[in-house]
């Protein structure tokens, strides 16, 4: 594989996974302040997220589509979207891991807002669950 295959592929492997996915939380609560009139605009918050999640799921199918990958780059993709279809678990635990990095604004600059605090609690429990099932399928698939 080449340098920005084998980048892009690593992109979901532990830990640089979580790594990106905290950043990106990070990042969500700051840009959903910007865009929406008030911070308790629950149902503009909740819009934005599934935006994003949408995102998360199209703009990575476009460029599977579009780059010019190998073809074990391809299957390497084909085998996650195979896992991400048989368990939804693994990908609740990729939200887990957005709401950790959308953590430390509850606690600065005034708090998340009761939006930015729906959100926060859904993403934290949902993925923690989703955590949890995952590692319970994986223990069981490796026995």
């Amino acid at each position: 594989m080449r340098p920005l295959e084998r980048f892009l592929t690593k992109l979901d492997d532990w830990p640089f996974s979580a790594v990106w996915r905290v950043a990106f939380g990070l990042a969500l609560p700051p840009v959903f302040s910007a865009l929406t009139p008030s911070r308790h605009a629950v149902w503009a918050y909740l819009a934005l997220f599934i935006g994003v999640l949408l995102a998360l799921r199209v703009v990575p199918a476009l460029l599977r589509h579009i780059l010019p990958v190998s073809a074990e780059a391809k299957e390497i993709w084909r085998e996650r979207r195979f896992i991400a279809k048989e368990y939804d678990s693994y990908q609740w635990q990729k939200l887990f891991w957005i709401g950790l990095g959308m953590l430390p604004h509850a606690f600065t600059s005034g708090g998340l807002g009761r939006a930015g605090l729906v959100l926060e609690s859904i993403s934290l429990v949902g993925g923690a669950a989703g955590v949890l099932f995952w590692h319970k399928n994986q223990r069981r698939s490796s026995t």
